[in-house]
């Protein structure tokens, strides 16, 4: 008598069988990534190092512009500012570029924005555990307070999904996205208070720039003597909420058109 297979047990296959997948798209992505690379992903590393060098160079010489231990303050920024750009970068073409996987195998289009994201986020966590341990020299301070990073990663790796989801689906009808979210990111970047104080920057611009609340959650975390508020916790949560779910409409209004389009 042939055994009758419960619903329940596809279900939990299908459910192995995309956790596979997603492993071998994110694995693949990381090799690829630093194929032929001397040093690997410790360009994740020398690439906020060469920015901190820079910022230190031009902005730490400004008398209004004086910053208690200014390389912490740097670095915990530019970390996250560095996942955020690659993230982005690598993934607004990352359908297009996959056309022939998709075309050829039955595997949902949306693992692949997501397998860059959670690569990404690998390099992010070695990179931040690299820096948690030189920035020691440079005035961190070790406390369980550092253990809200954890979550903190977690609403920017939501927030940066979500933005990830939406340019890359963009992206399969006007190619210009790519272009011009590279050219948008160099003004982005000088706008977030990175290098230098908050007040620089105008309030107006600051609240309307969702990165700037990420960037000064993870500094409340390792550079602040004060931890960051519940407020700013509940926007970024509210932001990374918003971020996901805008990019989730477009890309499920328009999925049914990749495959015609790429």
């Amino acid at each position: 008598m042939r055994r009758r297979i419960q619903p329940q047990t596809i279900y939990k296959n299908s459910n192995v069988q995309n956790i596979h997948r997603i492993y071998a798209l994110s694995k693949r992505n990381i090799i690829l990534r630093y194929k032929n690379s001397l040093v690997g992903f410790f360009w994740g590393f020398f690439k906020p190092l060469l920015y901190l060098l820079i910022f230190i160079a031009v902005f730490s010489k400004i008398p209004s512009n004086h910053i208690d231990n200014y390389i912490l303050y740097v670095t915990s920024g530019l970390i996250f500012w560095f996942f955020f750009s690659n993230v982005t970068n690598q993934s607004v073409g990352s359908i297009i570029s996959s056309a022939g996987l998709i075309k050829s195998l039955d595997i949902p289009v949306i693992f692949f924005p997501l397998s860059e994201i959670i690569g990404e986020l690998f390099n992010f966590i070695l990179t931040i555990a690299v820096f948690m341990v030189v920035m020691y020299w440079f005035g961190l301070t070790y406390s369980f307070r550092l253990l809200l990073i954890i979550p903190c990663i977690l609403l920017f790796g939501v927030f940066s999904l979500g933005i990830t989801v939406f340019l890359s689906s963009i992206n399969v009808f006007f190619r210009d996205v790519g272009i011009l979210w590279g050219t948008i990111q160099p003004a982005l970047f000088y706008l977030t208070p990175i290098g230098y104080k908050e007040d620089l920057v105008p309030t107006a611009v600051a609240t309307l720039n969702p990165i700037y609340y990420f960037i000064k959650l993870g500094r409340g975390i390792i550079h602040d003597t004060v931890p960051p508020s519940a407020s700013l916790w509940g926007a970024c949560f509210c932001i990374a909420a918003a971020s996901l779910l805008i990019g989730s409409f477009v890309f499920y209004r328009l999925k049914n058109q990749f495959i015609s389009t790429i």
